[in-house]
């Protein structure tokens, strides 16, 4: 079928402009590090936030950044996924393009209301690390104590909401290594929470049943230090030396009397 003559015009017009445009105005290459070439970011997040991604969008062009963003909110009714098998294979379409936009761009920034990140936007935070694109939060994330085991994968607990806290609770576990076997050549720092990974949980339960329950999930020591830090050596560094000890106790008896053998009537 032969071209609409104004379909034809306005193509010839754009390949005419791409082809005038000075090096400067050329579509953007991310290989390209020429000097006054504009920071690409690529924003992800739940499309649930979608006014929040949308002045996450506002700031950064504004801040004089190119923004690659999510540009189909399937929360709301379209006839393009009206039915069930065109919504999906469309969804599995955007998934792996947002992935393009995240290799195309040079850092990534997550729009994490409240804290929230879902499971779709964890696995793009563990793509672009994967890439390493630098990834920033529109709220704080928190941070987390790491511990690096020499041939081991690392141990990360958290979130805590201030810096301080985290430290205190390395602190605690370092004083912890002189006393529990662990894997030699651990070393404890902290840093920024990563949503995308496994974390244990900030804080040891205090209260004595809860504790108890948690011990069914505390693996056992073998002697070679691998399951460092367990629950004991946590709340050690959680708590005092004597509300620790005293706790402990405490939850020891409420375990033995939750795993009791039950009483012939």
């Amino acid at each position: 079928m032969p071209m609409n003559p104004e379909h034809h015009h306005r193509n010839l017009q754009a390949v005419g402009l791409i082809a005038a445009a000075a090096p400067s105005e050329q579509l953007l290459n991310p290989s390209d590090t020429s000097t006054g070439r504009p920071t690409v970011v690529t924003l992800c997040g739940s499309t649930a936030f979608w006014n929040e991604l949308a002045e996450a969008n506002f700031r950064e062009t504004a801040a004089g950044r190119v923004v690659l963003a999510p540009g189909i909110d399937m929360k709301k009714a379209h006839p393009l996924w009206a039915e069930p098998a065109a919504a999906e294979q469309l969804k599995l379409a955007l998934d792996a393009l947002h992935r393009w936009k995240i290799r195309a761009c040079d850092e990534v920034l997550i729009v994490n209301v409240d804290g929230y990140v879902g499971d779709s936007t964890r696995a793009e935070i563990a793509y672009a690390h994967q890439l390493g694109r630098p990834v920033r939060y529109t709220e704080p994330v928190g941070h987390a104590v790491i511990l690096d085991r020499p041939g081991l994968d690392p141990v990360r607990i958290g979130p805590y909401e201030h810096e301080g806290r985290a430290e205190e609770i390395a602190a605690g576990l370092r004083r912890q290594l002189h006393y529990t076997s662990h894997v030699e050549g651990t070393v404890i720092t902290v840093g920024a929470f990563r949503p995308d990974l496994d974390h244990l949980a900030p804080q040891v339960p205090r209260d004595p049943y809860a504790l108890a329950e948690a011990m069914d999930n505390d693996p056992g020591g073998d002697g070679t230090g691998h399951n460092f830090p367990d629950l004991y050596a946590r709340l050690c560094a959680q708590e005092p030396a004597e509300y620790a000890s005293n706790l402990w106790r405490r939850a020891c008896s409420a375990y033995d009397y939750l795993h009791a053998d039950p009483v012939d009537e």
